[in-house]
């Protein structure tokens, strides 16, 4: 496998952010390029990430957000380094780190534990007015800084 480059985005990434996105439904409301990382292959940008700031009744948390790779590369890595690429850049823990995801056994790999529905509710908005939150295929997942 070849080596695998994490890097800050550019706005001159957001096209190709914006077209590894689109391969799974997910759209950057909210987001500038500057929010994500990148993961590259000889100069092939194979994956994205974002790490937001978010705060809702007062509790500040970081969340991974909108993580893409490009289907001929799942499997590699690609996402792994992406998401120890951010760990890397959240320090300590300066304040809780979730994800929501549709791929729990990933992020379980990488420490991150489900979370409540209750806790869930408690932290997105869209969560808590949205009519599908029964039925949602989002897991709430959070870090375990170790």
């Amino acid at each position: 496998m070849r080596e695998i480059c994490i890097r800050k985005a550019r706005n001159s990434d957001l096209l190709a952010i914006q077209r590894l996105l689109s391969t799974y439904f997910l759209d950057m409301e909210g987001l500038a390029p500057e929010d994500f990382v990148l993961a590259e292959i000889d100069g092939k940008i194979t994956g994205c990430a974002a790490l937001i700031k978010s705060e809702f009744h007062g509790k500040n948390f970081l969340e991974i957000h909108s993580i893409a790779v490009h289907p001929n590369f799942r499997g590699k890595g690609v996402g792994t380094r992406l998401v120890k690429y951010l760990l890397t850049t959240t320090g300590d823990s300066c304040c809780d780190l979730y994800v929501r995801t549709t791929a729990p056994i990933f992020f379980e790999k990488l420490d991150f534990k489900k979370v409540e529905n209750s806790e869930k509710l408690s932290l997105w908005k869209d969560c808590k007015n949205c009519e599908h939150f029964e039925k949602c295929t989002q897991h709430a997942m959070k870090y375990s800084y170790k």
